[in-house]
């Protein structure tokens, strides 16, 4: 799971988490483990599905979502350790900082997945000829 559903989850924004989170399952392709990712995810314990460098940049947008005014040197540096470069760096920095404003913007307009076609994929076996 990228960023972007983390940070939906860590802000409450049910809009943005389903639609985001059924394309994660359409991904992964593998109905199991993004229950399991979900599921860790949503109980704040990201270490219960992942390891490493995905850990670790989780764990930087989980921060950069809840408790950004507290980010130090030392929260760039931890990413670098454990294998990210500048580039992945610099690109869950941008979805979370993008998926911030636009929960924020979907909360605060009290959007709603109501009528909405949830994990419809161009070339799904649902689409319509």
């Amino acid at each position: 799971m990228n960023n972007s559903g983390y940070t939906s989850i860590l802000n409450d924004c049910t809009y943005s988490l389903t639609h985001h989170f059924m394309n994660v399952r359409n991904l992964l392709r593998d109905q199991n483990r993004a229950d399991r990712i979900f599921l860790a995810l949503k109980a704040g314990r990201p270490e219960d599905e992942f390891a490493g460098k995905e850990l670790a940049l989780l764990r930087y947008a989980g921060k950069l979502t809840t408790d950004v005014g507290k980010m130090i040197k030392s929260d760039f540096e931890a990413l670098k350790i454990a294998g990210a470069d500048d580039g992945e760096i610099l690109e869950v920095n941008q979805v979370c900082a993008y998926f911030n404003y636009s929960n924020r913007l979907l909360n605060g307009l009290g959007a709603t997945t109501d009528g909405d076609i949830i994990g419809f994929y161009e070339g799904d076996e649902t689409t319509e000829s």
